[in-house]
């Protein structure tokens, strides 16, 4: 396992660990951002789709173990943001050039969106609240939040991007 994986596995390690302890110290008005989905998108971003997918899958089933969640339903999610990140993937750069660049943002938001949407579409049930309520709430303000959150790593990157030049 070469060094940039091994940098991306404790981070993600990490993003669970923060994510399950602390999401009620995160949540503004119920919305709780997804720290490893920033992971996963970077990773799938930055490797292509196929590591994306692996990536995805795997770090969505240990927050599923780890978290009280469905099992299985954050490894699918997961898995599917790997692979719309990967789509976006050039293996012009390094992590710093691919997290750096504004296209990390773009591609964190609609990532975030889609996964959203497949997780909102797991868990509303018609009777309940409907499908466009519901995503509106937990899954346009989630995409907006854990976007927002992207930018940390977005502007150390471009700055760290800066200083190489």
């Amino acid at each position: 396992m070469n060094r940039d994986v091994s940098i991306f596995v404790l981070i993600a390690l990490l993003s669970i660990l923060f994510g399950t302890i602390a999401s009620n110290f995160l949540a503004i008005g119920g919305i709780t951002p997804d720290l490893l989905l920033i992971v996963v998108v970077a990773y799938g971003l930055q490797k292509g789709q196929l590591h994306g997918v692996l990536f995805g899958f795997a770090s969505g089933l240990v927050f599923d173990v780890v978290s009280t969640d469905v099992l299985g339903s954050n490894a699918l999610v997961k898995l599917l943001a790997g692979y719309c990140a990967g789509l976006f993937h050039r293996d012009d750069g390094s992590v710093q050039t691919t997290i750096g660049s504004p296209r990390f943002i773009g591609v964190m938001l609609g990532c975030a969106l889609i996964h959203n949407a497949v997780y909102s579409f797991l868990y509303t049930r018609p009777a309940d609240i409907p499908f466009v309520a519901f995503y509106l709430k937990n899954g346009i303000a989630a995409a907006l939040y854990t976007t927002a959150l992207a930018l940390i790593p977005f502007f150390y990157a471009s700055r760290q991007r800066e200083e190489i030049y």
